[in-house]
């Protein structure tokens, strides 16, 4: 399956995801009649592991969404079971140095690159759908293009690597978790200091000298219109507990309100 955001992302169309905590199939089904470009298959704070997110992948996949998963850990199983399922990019939390990102490399990604182990799964079919007609070394070709690695810049350890971290071979982006990093940086949810800012600059400038994409991540409508505007790829908004609980808020004050009258 051709990724979508890829291609949105190389044709600079200002992709929107959002986070998915809620664990239903049928909420992903109801998020892809949203316009949303992708979600995140919240493998880290949401409660649930390879096997469920099979099933939100299969619902993604008819709903014509894009689905990454956030793992769970920097682990080989972590990271393999997640692909192996059929995601189309993983984002990775907790990313401290280099080295971190070099082995994950070797777990997402197939030789020459990595060294993910070769199975036929879920994602290509069992080795039935495209493209297993075409040789092993075309298929590892195809799986490394089409599979997004995407570790997060949510550490001060990542962020004083991230020129060395996006330039990697095997990273395909970034995404930038600014709570964490703005916890990490002493500064927590501050993200008008200066030195926040500075460090966004710094993040999405690494990114695209190397040729890589910045994904950013909000809870503010606002500030995702912004974020675009200051040069980020892709924005992730909220998570859709989140937008849930808001919109029955403004729904039932609306009512309340006009029942008033």
């Amino acid at each position: 399956m051709k990724n979508t955001l890829k291609k949105r992302l190389e044709q600079k169309q200002q992709p929107i995801g959002t986070f998915f905590e809620l664990g239903s199939p049928g909420v992903v089904e109801a998020l892809g009649r949203t316009g949303l470009d992708f979600i995140i298959l919240d493998n880290e704070h949401g409660p649930f592991e390879a096997e469920s997110t099979r099933d939100f992948v299969r619902a993604a996949e008819t709903a014509n969404l894009c689905a990454l998963a956030r793992v769970r850990e920097i682990s080989r199983p972590a990271v393999l079971k997640l692909l192996d399922v059929g995601v189309q990019g993983l984002i990775v939390p907790d990313v401290h140095t280099v080295e971190q990102v070099r082995t994950l490399i070797s777990y997402a990604k197939y030789a020459p690159l990595g060294k993910r182990g070769f199975c036929p799964s879920r994602k290509d079919g069992w080795g039935f759908d495209e493209p297993a007609a075409q040789s092993v070394a075309e298929q590892m070709a195809y799986w490394n293009k089409e599979t997004l690695l995407i570790p997060q810049c949510e550490t001060v350890g990542a962020l004083e690597h991230i020129e060395e971290i996006a330039a990697l071979e095997g990273v395909d982006g970034i995404f930038i978790g600014p709570f964490d990093l703005s916890i990490s940086m002493g500064i927590p949810g501050q993200f008008d200091h200066k030195d926040f800012r500075a460090a966004l600059e710094r993040i999405r400038n690494a990114c695209h000298q190397a040729g890589k994409f910045c994904i950013y991540f909000t809870v503010n409508p606002n500030l995702a219109a912004e974020s675009f505007r200051q040069g980020f790829d892709g924005v992730a908004y909220s998570l859709d507990a989140s937008v849930l609980i808001q919109a029955y808020r403004d729904i039932l004050a609306q009512i309340r309100q006009k029942t008033n009258d």
